[in-house]
């Protein structure tokens, strides 16, 4: 049989992908035959948002976070993402073909919303109505706002980090199409833009969705406007992609746009801390996406972190090295960590601290109470205005701009430490370093860690466990005591062979 590509797959059924992750058909609709009214837009908008709480959660946070310096394996793990954490991984690898199919099937809905609009004439009164044209609009808004989502996230996992100086090097971005056209013939498959290329195109994809996405929410987000793209999702997103950019001038402009808005409040204490994530309830939130109710659940992203019953243990737990950075006045200790005493399958007991940022077992997600496909997940918080405080002080820092990069440093801690005082810093070296320690404390588990040493050029080196005796120290294969190199061939993930072997214009990265 011949191979499909997974770009050409997720063209072929408008791309679909599970809760679960897994890859599976969605019917097809001709082009004849959608699109030709409010409702079929409507109809088009759910699968925009489907894959958005998979993609926020589960494999696509793991994965970057466990090849990290944040965890260590216990004793006895169920070697869930063991590939990850030993470095073993390869282009066969599953969990890469999920992330990669799943932003490619993104990508395919939305090339499909944006070709078929052309040919629906919305001026035609007796059809649409003007508000329903404003909503229209705002569909395919969306649909190129995820279109940019997703080759941005693409290039986080598979590109290398973004430099002018090597942007246009040939094979360095993704592979992608912009159009629908399905074709079983391989030749017609696209190729590797440039990073450059892809960035463009991103850019271009952002500009077309700030001018259809209203300003103010429409009736299609009157349940819960925080659930969808705004005018402040694409500034967030903006910020964030010109840090990616080292285009540092942005990425302060828009960070400090969202921080000025007063819209969006830092959690006051250690409760508004936790309530953030036990019960999903936060003014921080810019892009939350909901949960509500069991059949539309984000994929189990703390069941590697958290005993999954009583007498078990955890698969992974903080690090030494990433508890050592912590100080016993950090309100978030009590929000974002779980203490027990454990015993590993080799006898030895002793205290832990455990990540508990995806509980276990909790009456969250809009009154579902405690069912058991809940367990191990919080709504995906995709934007958060914390974020925007570090990325400004980030940019400025890279800007030389020491004062400035502090001032937005000392607001966010404010907020996360009893009683701090503001701090300064002599030098731009010193305040990269906090900036560093602040962003590994307030992203742990949420998948930004791989992606921050890559803009960092830095490696991965593990080296002090919570206790040795109770992770796997040093192991058989490099785990505990890890070092790797920021030019490490694996700090960029591999196309997954399937695509390889399917896509005759697909070159692998190198390393592979």
């Amino acid at each position: 049989m011949k191979k499909i590509s997974l770009i050409m797959l997720s063209v072929l059924t408008l791309g679909l992908v599970s809760c679960n992750m897994d890859l599976e058909p969605y019917n097809a609709i001709p082009d004849t035959e959608a699109l030709k009214s409010y409702n079929d837009f409507k109809n088009m908008r759910v699968g925009l948002y489907s894959p958005l709480r998979g993609q926020n959660s589960g494999t696509f946070l793991l994965t970057p976070e466990i090849m990290t310096d944040n965890f260590n394996a216990m004793v006895g793990f169920s070697n869930t993402y063991g590939d990850m954490y030993r470095w073993q991984f390869n282009p066969t690898t599953s969990d890469f073909e999920t992330i990669w199919g799943s932003y490619q099937g993104l990508i395919g809905r939305c090339n499909y919303i944006i070709q078929n609009a052309d040919l629906v004439d919305l001026t035609d009164e007796e059809k649409f109505t003007p508000a329903q044209v404003v909503e229209i609009g705002q569909i395919i808004g969306e649909a190129y706002f995820l279109r940019a989502y997703s080759l941005f996230n693409l290039a986080q996992y598979f590109c290398a980090d973004y430099e002018a100086s090597t942007a246009n090097a040939a094979n360095s971005g993704v592979a992608f199409s912009t159009e629908y056209a399905p074709t079983s013939d391989n030749s017609k498959y696209p190729a590797r833009a440039t990073l450059a290329e892809t960035y463009a195109q991103i850019k271009e994809d952002i500009e077309a969705a700030k001018i259809l996405i209203p300003e103010e929410p429409t009736s299609l987000n009157k349940t819960n406007p925080l659930a969808y793209v705004s005018q402040d999702v694409i500034t967030a997103f903006e910020a964030r992609m010109a840090l990616a950019m080292d285009d540092y001038e942005t990425a302060a402009a828009k960070a400090v746009q969202l921080i000025e808005s007063d819209d969006y409040a830092l959690c006051a204490d250690a409760d508004e801390l936790l309530d953030m994530w036990v019960n999903d309830n936060t003014s921080e939130s810019i892009w939350q996406l909901p949960i509500p109710s069991a059949d539309e659940l984000a994929s189990q992203t703390g069941e590697v972190f958290l005993p999954y019953n009583e007498g078990s243990t955890p698969d992974y737990i903080p690090s030494g090295d990433f508890l050592d950075i912590w100080d016993g006045t950090d309100m978030r200790i009590n929000a974002y960590f779980l203490y027990e005493e454990l015993t590993t399958s080799n006898g030895t007991t002793g205290g832990v601290l455990m990540l508990n940022k995806f509980p276990d077992d909790t009456g969250i997600h809009q009154n579902i109470v405690k069912v058991e496909a809940g367990r191990w997940q919080s709504e995906p918080k995709v934007f958060r205005i914390a974020e925007m405080y570090l990325i400004a002080a980030e940019a400025y820092a890279k800007l030389n701009n020491v004062s400035k990069g502090a001032y937005y440093l000392n607001l966010l801690q404010k907020n996360r430490f009893e009683n701090f005082e503001d701090a300064t810093y002599g030098n731009v070296t010193e305040l990269m370093n906090e900036i560093m320690n602040e962003r590994r404390r307030e992203f742990v588990g949420e998948g930004t860690r791989l992606f921050d040493l890559k803009r960092w050029h830095l490696g991965v080196t593990r080296t002090t466990t919570q206790n040795d005796d109770m992770c796997l120290f040093p192991g058989s294969a490099v785990t505990t005591n890890l070092v790797k190199s920021a030019n490490d061939p694996k700090m960029i993930l591999p196309i997954p062979k399937a695509e390889i072997d399917a896509n005759p214009q697909i070159v692998q990265n190198p390393g592979y």
